[in-house]
């Protein structure tokens, strides 16, 4: 920073960060590919659409861009958040946030969200109605055959040696989930095998408190895992689990805790907008932490924050932040928080990233390159991550000793800042100069993203019914999904106010649409 946190507004103009620009758009479309890849993965839930075809690998990759994809876009959002407040002033940077970040998040969530509850419901109707005129197959899983009450399959899994206290993703035993969905069958012989009741999910929920669920909350999840739900058959099955589990003090009043805190932080009011949100908390922490700075007439933080010792901080804050975090040795990568308060963990988490994209660019004002270097090393780092980090943070993370699960942590926040610099240095290197092209799919990224998820499920509906193998099912979700919206971006977006709302005004040139020729080539 200059000598101390005061806006020291350029008086002249200073190039543009194209390589920054570009990354920022791969970023975003990298949530296309991500999203692409659901519906390919074996036993994924949650989703609308799961493929009969589906393969490990694309596990593997949704886990390898969720570990660094967000964390780099929040940390190139902490950067132009930096450079525009330092040209232009506070009010400037808050009125521009305000433009591009909250009003499109307000837009999108009367229209794209609710575009997406209506697609998910449809095409979930659709693949239902299939499945029913087909033979039908016991689950694999503990878990899916407790939530369908299947319990002959859950005797045999557990005959078959499946741990009957295993937790799920969210934390949650066969025997709460069997609660929650009030089947009573199943939760008699889960007790009877031994189950123990006093295991909680990440929530903190139990398997007696769950069953004070409110419906509309168990229908929305019975809609997302797939499960068959009649609601006078659920709540009379909880009626009758509720003999059977033991009594917790106060339970009621933890039950009531849990709602209010399910409906605040887990409700999935934002759906994949829960980044515009999170930006909106961030900027807002922002202009207070300059604003006190200039009071406080706060010197510069020291330059090895930014400099070849930085992971040495880095590294141990994003470790602590990720510990709290509901997923912590069940996942690899950040949670994600869709409600309406953000889990705290997971924002801290990402203003780690956006805190440093901002102390980058002042740094920058003082490097005698004009530039920090970076992710000089790149072309070591990148392969390093994917082909070490990667995999032993993945192995590590699933395994039972708590001590290892801690080397999956330090593995996991190693890979999303050694990938974040190594992205920084490849763009650096070979994309900081100008190009149309790279300019035009950055300015379509935005609302690529936005408008992708509706989109997507239709096209991975689309192909549900068609015998191929996974990976090509997955190029043509992802090929379809992004031609299609690029030209809607061009034709009805671009030069439209939509357009001027989420980049700024664009003239159309004939150039421009040689541009988008060249993009579509190109794909």
């Amino acid at each position: 920073m200059s000598n101390e946190l005061n806006p020291s507004f350029s008086p002249t103009p200073q190039r543009r960060r194209h390589d920054m620009d570009a990354l920022r758009g791969v970023a975003m479309l990298l949530g296309i590919v991500l999203h692409g890849a659901i519906s390919f993965i074996p036993g994924a839930g949650g989703w609308a659409v799961k493929d009969p075809v589906s393969s490990e690998g694309f596990a593997w990759l949704l886990a390898g861009i969720h570990g660094f994809r967000m964390p780099l876009f929040f940390l190139i959002s902490g950067y132009f958040t930096m450079m525009l407040y330092r040209r232009r002033g506070m009010a400037s940077l808050l009125r521009q946030r305000t433009k591009r970040i909250l009003v499109p998040m307000l837009i999108g969530l009367i229209t794209i969200i609710p575009a997406n509850w209506i697609v998910s419901a449809y095409v979930g109707e659709q693949i239902q109605a299939t499945q029913e005129t087909q033979p039908t197959e016991s689950p694999t899983d503990i878990f899916a055959s407790a939530a369908s009450g299947d319990v002959e399959q859950v005797r045999k899994l557990i005959d078959e040696g499946a741990d009957i206290d295993q937790r799920s993703a969210d934390g949650a035993t066969a025997l709460l989930i069997a609660s929650f969905f009030g089947r009573v069958e199943v939760v008699e012989l889960l007790l009877a095998r031994g189950a123990d009741p006093n295991i909680a999910n990440h929530n903190g929920d139990l398997p007696n408190t769950v069953l004070a669920a409110p419906w509309g909350i168990t229908q929305w999840l019975a809609d997302l895992s797939k499960v068959q739900v009649q609601r006078d058959e659920v709540e009379a099955g909880r009626r009758r689990i509720a003999g059977l589990l033991p009594k917790v003090p106060d339970g009621q009043v933890a039950t009531k805790a849990g709602e209010l805190r399910g409906l605040l932080f887990d409700f999935p009011l934002f759906g994949h907008l829960w980044f515009l949100w999170f930006l909106t908390w961030l900027v807002a922490g922002f202009a207070i932490v300059m604003t006190v700075a200039r009071w406080l007439r706060f010197k510069a933080l020291p330059d090895w924050m930014t400099g070849r010792f930085c992971y040495l901080w880095l590294i141990p804050a994003t470790m602590a932040a990720q510990s709290f975090m509901r997923n912590f040795g069940t996942g690899f990568g950040p949670d994600t928080s869709l409600g309406l308060l953000p889990i705290p963990s997971v924002l801290i988490y990402y203003a780690l990233f956006f805190g440093f994209g901002a102390i980058c660019f002042d740094r920058e004002k003082r490097s005698e390159h004009g530039q920090l270097q970076i992710g000089n090393l790149w072309w070591v780092t990148i392969p390093a991550c994917l082909l070490l980090v990667f995999p032993v943070g993945l192995i590590l993370t699933h395994m039972e000793n708590a001590e290892m699960r801690w080397g999956g942590l330090l593995a996991q926040s190693c890979f999303a800042w050694m990938m974040t610099f190594g992205m920084m240095g490849l763009f650096r290197k070979h994309l900081s100069h100008p190009s149309a092209t790279m300019r035009y799919l950055s300015d379509s990224s935005y609302w690529l993203y936005l408008a992708h998820i509706p989109l997507i499920i239709y096209v991975q509906y689309w192909v549900y019914h068609y015998q191929l193998p996974a990976a090509i099912k997955f190029a043509i979700v992802c090929s379809v999904t992004t031609v299609i919206l690029l030209l809607s971006y061009h034709w009805f977006i671009r030069y439209t106010p939509i357009g001027t709302l989420l980049n700024g005004k664009r003239s159309r040139t004939p150039e421009s649409d040689r541009v988008l020729e060249a993009v579509l080539l190109e794909r």
